[in-house]
């Protein structure tokens, strides 16, 4: 009987990049002019300079000052006895053991005691609407509809014998956002006491917050109550602050903005006096420091100081949020709820935006109309200029590609090209050609820094270029090819403020005309061409600090974006995995992205556009420094474990070498 022999099936296994590179025949060539271009430029005199950021931070804390520090011992001698103290008092104190026992009570109590209070809300906020209208005063629907809101609130609750703390461990949402999000204790709630809750005060509560809307609006009457409690988590956890501003940094009012980063000072501070946080201080925060200091001395000295005094004060305040991300972000779980945060708030900005460019009414005031007059309009979204929105968007956008990248699930990568697509589109409905350029150069030095391999299809790329025109609209080619040409009134308009800037700088050259838009306006119509006299500020980011802050304010700007660039390029010279490269990748790009779009816009001029750049740029070095120091740990731990491996092998050897003499003296 013939028997046939067939060969075993061979699985078909994943291919990855190299073995398609060493399949080709082009690909291996470029490929190994890729890594001769990476190798050459690392070990380069600019590429060892580039990446001497922790020579040079090393000397600064080994410096004088350092000596001098150690020498005095003012830490040990006065800043740890004070601080403990302070501790001790903090603790101690009646008020604040009387405010965790109320904060307990409340988070104890059951649903029927808040549910009378919305009750008793409602009823004397309805005796308040009777009254005005009754006295022909006018009384707002959305008031209205927020009473009854509560009512209804108030009629679910009032006969539940649960208790606050179990349904915030039992609801999904509340869960996600107290102990996912904010990072609250999940364990706090469950040892809660239950406690009934007195119907008196109940009542009192309620009818108390009913009154106040014959002067306020049940909105704020509302946000008012749970601002109070917000307030009370970000002062026992100021890292939840960090998270709120950089979600709400888009929504919220500037002066709002300020008293929140006020607020989150304060607490911050209050903790640092207490020892329950430390302060990190390195190369890149000392400059960050001694800009600010350059900002208040011009804001001081300035050609209108009553006017540029605010403008300085805001600056000053927001670039503190760089020193409360630096220190307060100092974990993997920290740095999640920030991206989350970022990319959550970035996609309902761009999703406003949408909505505004398909079904309403987009705006054509920032716009050539004659020239560009197949575009319908320029979306703004919530922060009212489509070049602002767009210097926005293209600090976060490389954040969702470098999501998609790393990602290991197709949920999650799906997840973030819906926030890469959504950013995208509302950027292209800006109208932007400055940030469309930046974030081109931006997205094409992170894919550099993010894998060498980039380099391979970048060579193919180049050769595709050409046949863009045939794959993208008429448009959006038309508008990207208009850049530079003076026919464009908004070119022309800004090429004619630079040569009124010029003008100025021949006479503010070295301490500048101050911060802010008062002082230029104040002193700008004396240089600028005839029929351009009224410009809020320069269209440039490098003018503009120049003619503010003059040559010192500049070079010492210049030096920190330097120190900022080898921040970076030191940390991507360090045998990191590639995953961990991603987030610092994307937030150094969409840092450089929007530097780019300064040459071209004063991107500042924007207080939370501003506020945004500097809470970035403390995000970026905040994920450098946890990265670092959680890769020392691993190796610190493997290093451990090698050598506990190590004594054990030394050990074997010894026995198995005794037995072998008994065996071999046996035989003799």
């Amino acid at each position: 009987m013939k028997t046939n022999h067939h060969p075993p099936r061979q699985t078909k296994a994943k291919r990855s990049f190299s073995d398609y590179v060493s399949a080709s025949l082009i690909l291996p060539f470029f490929y190994s002019i890729a890594q001769f271009f990476y190798r050459s430029v690392r070990e380069s005199a600019i590429g060892t300079f580039f990446c001497s950021y922790d020579q040079e931070n090393e000397a600064i804390e080994s410096g004088l000052l350092a000596r001098l520090r150690k020498k005095l011992r003012f830490s040990e001698r006065v800043m740890r006895p004070m601080r403990f103290k302070i501790a001790a008092q903090f603790d101690n104190s009646a008020i604040f053991s009387s405010l965790r026992t109320y904060c307990a009570r409340l988070a104890g109590m059951s649903l029927g005691t808040y549910g009378l209070s919305c009750l008793f809300f409602s009823f004397f906020s309805s005796i308040i609407y009777v009254l005005r209208y009754m006295t022909n005063k006018d009384t707002s629907y959305a008031d209205i509809l927020i009473s009854g809101s509560v009512l209804l609130i108030g009629i679910c609750f009032v006969a539940s014998h649960q208790h606050l703390s179990d349904v915030l461990c039992q609801s999904k949402l509340s869960s996600f956002i107290l102990f996912k999000l904010c990072g609250v204790n999940e364990e706090y709630f469950r040892k809660v006491p239950h406690t009934q809750g007195k119907t008196i005060a109940a009542i009192l509560v309620g009818a108390l917050l009913g009154l106040l809307t014959a002067a306020l609006s049940p909105l704020f009457v509302v946000i008012g109550v749970f601002g109070i409690g917000a307030a009370f988590l970000v002062y026992k956890i100021p890292e939840a602050g960090v998270v709120a501003i950089l979600f709400f940094t888009p929504f919220l009012p500037t002066m709002v903005l300020v008293a929140f980063m006020m607020y989150l000072l304060v607490c911050f501070f209050l903790k640092y006096l207490r020892g329950k946080r430390v302060i990190h201080f390195a190369w890149l925060d000392f400059a960050v420091l001694l800009f600010m200091a350059v900002l208040l001395f011009a804001g001081l000295f300035s050609a209108a100081p009553g006017a540029s005094l605010f403008p300085v004060l805001v600056f000053l305040c927001f670039m503190c949020g760089y020193f409360l991300v630096v220190n307060l972000i100092c974990s993997a779980e920290w740095i999640h709820r920030c991206l989350w945060a970022i990319l959550s708030s970035s996609v309902l900005v761009s999703l406003y935006g949408i909505y505004q460019n398909f079904f309403s009414v987009a705006d054509t005031t920032w716009q050539d109309t004659e020239m560009f007059s197949d575009i319908s309009g320029r979306v703004v979204s919530t922060l009212e200029n489509p070049n602002v929105l767009a210097e926005y968007l293209i600090m976060i956008l490389p954040l969702a590609i470098a999501g998609f990248l790393i990602s290991k699930t197709a949920v999650q990568k799906l997840c973030y090209l819906f926030c890469a697509g959504i950013l995208g589109a509302c950027l292209i409905f800006t109208w932007s050609r400055g940030a469309w350029l930046g974030l081109l150069l931006a997205m094409m030095l992170f894919f550099l820094m993010y894998s060498k391999k980039v380099l391979v299809l970048g060579i193919f790329g180049i050769l595709a270029i050409p046949f863009l025109p045939f794959v993208l609209p008429a448009s959006i080619m038309n508008r990207f090819l208009s850049i530079g040409n003076l026919g464009d009134t908004s070119t022309s308009y800004r090429v004619h403020i630079w040569e009124g800037v010029t003008a100025m700088l021949k006479d503010h050259f070295i301490g500048g005309i101050g911060v802010g838009a008062d002082a230029f306006g104040e002193v700008y119509p004396r240089y600028a061409l005839s029929g351009i006299e009224t410009a809020p500020h320069s269209h440039n980011l490098y003018l503009q600090i120049l003619v503010e802050t003059g040559i010192f304010g500049f070079i010492l700007f210049l030096v920190l974006l330097l120190i900022f660039v080898k921040r970076s390029f030191t940390f991507y010279a360090k045998p990191l995995p590639l995953r961990e490269r991603a987030v610092p990748a994307a937030l150094f790009c969409g840092i450089l992205a929007v530097l780019a779009q300064g040459m071209t816009d004063y991107i500042w001029y924007n207080y939370r556009v501003f506020l945004m750049f500097w809470l970035l740029i403390g995000f970026f070095a905040a994920v450098c420094r946890t990265t670092e120091a959680d890769h020392r740990d691993i190796l610190q731990k493997a290093s451990r474990q090698d050598a506990d491996n190590a004594d054990i092998t030394l050990t074997a050897p010894v026995r198995k070498g005794k037995a072998a003499e008994q065996a071999s003296s046996k035989i003799d």
